[in-house]
């Protein structure tokens, strides 16, 4: 089993990706997996996804619940159409005991919430 330190694990992928977000990342989420790669690409299309929506920096935020870890990805858009998200990523996450909420605040903002248990 390997640990997963979620707060890391983003600051490594937008240090490697170099790209600009606001973050807030509380301390303490950390879970154990088998494999962490899947989850390292499903965060990196969930980026992906985002950057391609706007040229203003994400709002990444990691917050530290009783019942849950809550990593909330949001771009600023003006865009109403937007590409559809791959319903592969709902699968992927099951495996870390996830889900993924979208929300779009049509010519505001698109967000996504990945919620892990503990």
């Amino acid at each position: 089993m390997q640990r997963v330190d979620l707060k890391n694990l983003i600051q490594l992928i937008r240090e490697n990706k170099d790209f600009e977000a606001n973050l807030i990342l509380d301390e303490g989420c950390i879970f154990e997996t088998e494999d962490p790669k899947p989850l390292i690409k499903v965060l990196n299309y969930l980026i992906n996804y985002l950057k391609d929506l706007s040229d203003r920096p994400l709002e990444i935020s990691l917050d530290l619940r009783p019942q849950d870890y809550l990593l909330s990805l949001l771009a600023y858009t003006d865009k109403t159409d937007l590409p559809a998200v791959s319903d592969q990523i709902e699968g992927a996450l099951k495996q870390y005991k996830a889900s993924l909420e979208n929300i779009h605040n049509k010519g505001q903002n698109f967000q996504f919430k990945v919620a892990f248990s503990r």
